[in-house]
């Protein structure tokens, strides 16, 4: 009988390709400084929309300093959501400019961290899918019996998918996914208008910083006019009034309703979490097996959060890899 294989993502199953939480808000003021320097040097189209666009950097630059104050982007987001603040829908906006740019550059300063260059895709991603994607009807698509959950706002799925079939887009990914793909957190890059949901990512080839913001600079204005809507995309844990948000949230209910195999990667399970994680696992089985694959896996950690026998949590400590099961 074939098992139905379901992975929960943290940051830590996309390392090798961007920046971990406590990262992040050093990386959000390093592409800050690199703006400013290609600015400087004329990089930009000039035009009146130009200054909406700086104001977005000016607010990235602001809450990149106010997560490494806070410790995460994530604690400094629920510091303004606790105060009924304004500024959450500016610091959602400048975090999805940032993953945006962040993915389609391959700009080396920006990339480079102390121990590791960041990869356009992180390679673990290319290896699993070459492993799960099957030929359908003269369609690429996974298995069946595997879905993914993730916590992440990237998009390292849908673009190591795209290393298989380059001819769909990551907007067909979501909405019509092949990939059966729950982001919790909501993903960036993505924004809404009245009439549709579009993206603002394929709009150039090039993988110069400069290129790049001037083919998106356009969201600044639009944004600024109010005709379109990126906050929308990207959805914290103690957010209720999203529909993307509930509607995804109700979505991996029940694909955990139906796993057999939780695959748990590179997830540490922070506290703004909880309420969901607990409701997800609550659909959960009594015959639930538990794969737990981190630098430092312990199985008193899982059995607190899973109410499980300690013999059917197994754990991998081996990152080089996805860990896939070999009755898949």
């Amino acid at each position: 009988m074939v098992k139905n294989i379901t992975y929960l993502l943290g940051a830590g199953a996309s390392y090798k390709a961007y920046p971990i939480l406590s990262e992040q808000g050093e990386k959000m003021i390093e592409l800050v400084q690199i703006f400013k320097k290609l600015k400087e040097n004329g990089s930009f189209k000039g035009n009146e929309s130009f200054k909406d666009l700086e104001r977005i950097f000016d607010d990235m630059e602001h809450f990149g300093k106010k997560a490494k104050e806070f410790g995460t982007i994530d604690t400094y987001a629920r510091k303004l959501f606790l105060n009924d603040n304004r500024e959450l829908e500016k610091l959602k906006v400048a975090v999805s400019l940032f993953f945006t740019i962040w993915q389609l550059t391959d700009d080396k300063e920006l990339k480079t961290f102390e121990k590791r260059q960041a990869l356009e895709i992180d390679s673990r991603y290319i290896s699993l899918l070459a492993t799960i994607l099957e030929k359908k009807d003269d369609n690429i698509v996974m298995k069946e019996n595997i879905n993914f959950v993730t916590w992440n706002y990237d998009l390292q799925l849908e673009y190591a998918f795209r290393k298989f079939d380059n001819k769909i887009k990551v907007k067909n990914l979501l909405n019509t996914s092949p990939l059966k793909i729950c982001h919790l957190n909501g993903y960036h890059g993505f924004y809404g208008t009245s009439k549709e949901e579009n993206d603002f990512l394929g709009r150039t080839a090039s993988k110069k910083i400069e290129d790049i913001i001037n083919e998106i600079g356009f969201i600044s204005e639009s944004y600024k006019k109010g005709t379109i809507n990126i906050n929308n995309y990207i959805n914290y844990a103690w957010e209720e009034e999203s529909k993307i948000a509930l509607n995804t949230r109700e979505e991996a209910k029940k694909i955990f309703k139906q796993t057999d195999i939780l695959i748990i990667i590179g997830y540490s399970f922070p506290n703004f979490n909880k309420d969901i994680d607990k409701n997800l696992f609550q659909e959960l089985g009594q015959q639930i097996e538990v794969y737990y694959q981190n630098p430092n896996p312990t199985k008193e950690f899982i059995s607190q959060l899973i109410n499980i026998e300690n013999e059917k949590i197994h754990l991998v400590n081996k990152l080089d890899y996805f860990y896939l099961p070999y009755s898949f």
